[in-house]
């Protein structure tokens, strides 16, 4: 029996249980006993993850209400226009799939800067409404604002599930969002690896059935591996029984372990596919290409070796060792030697990177440890410089002349 399901049936024998129809009533269930009053579902973000799960969870039997959360007017206006439905082209074939709900979040910058009595209306402050289950898809370098922005929908018997590329956004939501962890809501971390890619708004194409990997993160390294929270479990059950998800539960320090292999590659075909301006299969054909990957990935190696959370587990000196962690990227590059990495396609588009989060997360874990990543600092600096570049020529910003050093 796996994990997602070990976990759901103790919940049960624990008393917790969950209410049948969308209503928002809350159960009698004992002092002991914790409440969830509504099965709603909210995603925040509406790219290809957003969708994918959106549409997936909607075609559930029994599916539960969802509900996107939209922070920029125009592109809610779109999706009214659109008729608020989603397609998945899969082999060719369309699926359109509707009877979702969606809000306009208002932005908690506009409401400070409000009047007085604009304040005191509560319709001014958006919908009040508790989330109790959210789903996290947005860029990294976007989430911490989009989060204050509906931070007091949050309770602490709130879940959230983030499904994002990059490590380290959550000490940035602990410290600017969540800064009290008795009232942080709880955290669930996802790894998905299904080919998918955004081909209109709110349509995207299904390239290639991969799995979601879950977990729920204890709130303190004391905890019992068994989450206490119900919704945290709700929600794990939820993506598990959806059957195009392909979602499986794992505990926290195996999941962290396929994080780091994950952000290894990352590491790697991202940032120097932007600095050669290549395809990820160019990286392989290029000597000189292929000894900075190794001159890479020995510090990167080196870091997550040493992390503090992975000592005492069994092969981690072998599982990260650097040439296994080459190994893993030579396969992903020989797979997709065609096609251009997202960071590039986001740098020559003009869009902002999360290379922060990627290659930035290995130099300040190398600093924390004491290890310095002079070459993974360097590509950081280089992207960064790139991206920005990049960036101005697309809103036809000059740079200045006879700028001072």
């Amino acid at each position: 029996m796996h994990t997602a399901k070990r976990l759901f049936n103790t919940a049960l024998k624990n008393g917790y249980c969950w209410p049948k129809k969308d209503d928002e009533r809350a159960h009698p269930w004992g002092k002991n006993r914790t409440e969830i009053t509504s099965q709603r579902i909210y995603i925040l973000g509406q790219g290809n993850v957003g969708s994918f799960v959106g549409h997936s969870l909607a075609q559930l039997p029994d599916r539960p209400p969802i509900t996107f959360l939209f922070s920029k007017r125009d592109t809610f206006y779109r999706w009214n226009q659109r008729g608020r439905t989603i397609e998945i082209v899969k082999n060719g074939i369309s699926y359109v799939q509707d009877g979702f709900d969606a809000e306009l979040v208002p932005h908690v910058a506009d409401f400070k800067h409000a009047t007085a009595s604009e304040q005191s209306n509560p319709s001014n402050s958006g919908n009040l409404d508790v989330i109790y289950h959210l789903i996290v898809c947005l860029k990294a370098y976007t989430t911490v604002n989009a989060l204050k922005n509906i931070a007091h929908r949050l309770k602490p018997e709130s879940s959230i599930l983030f499904l994002q590329n990059g490590m380290g956004i959550l000490d940035e939501i602990n410290n600017q969002v969540f800064p009290d962890p008795s009232t942080r809501p709880h955290y669930m971390i996802g790894i998905i690896s299904h080919g998918i890619y955004l081909h209109k708004p709110f349509s995207i194409v299904h390239a290639g059935k991969g799995t979601i990997v879950i977990s729920i993160l204890p709130r303190r390294s004391s905890e019992s591996l068994l989450p206490s929270s119900p919704t945290a479990l709700y929600l794990l059950r939820t993506m598990t029984r959806t059957p195009k998800l392909a979602a499986v539960g794992f505990n926290p320090t195996d999941l962290l372990q396929l994080q780091l292999e994950k952000l290894a590659i990352n590491a790697i075909i991202n940032p120097l596919t932007v600095a050669f301006d290549c395809t990820n299969g160019d990286l392989l054909q290029q000597p000189s290409a292929y000894r900075v990957m190794r001159l890479l990935l020995a510090e990167i190696s080196l870091v997550i070796r040493s992390l503090p959370e992975l000592q005492g587990v069994l092969n981690v000196k072998m599982r990260f060792a650097p040439g296994r962690l080459e190994g893993l990227v030579v396969n992903i590059a020989k797979a997709t030697a065609a096609n251009r990495s997202s960071m590039l396609q986001d740098v020559q588009k003009g869009y902002p990177v999360e290379i922060d989060y990627i290659n930035g997360f290995i130099v300040r874990k190398g600093e924390e440890l004491g290890i310095q990543c002079v070459l993974n600092y360097m590509i950081l600096h280089m992207v960064r410089a790139k991206s920005s570049i990049e960036m101005k020529k697309s809103r036809n910003i000059l740079p200045l002349e006879n700028r001072s050093s």
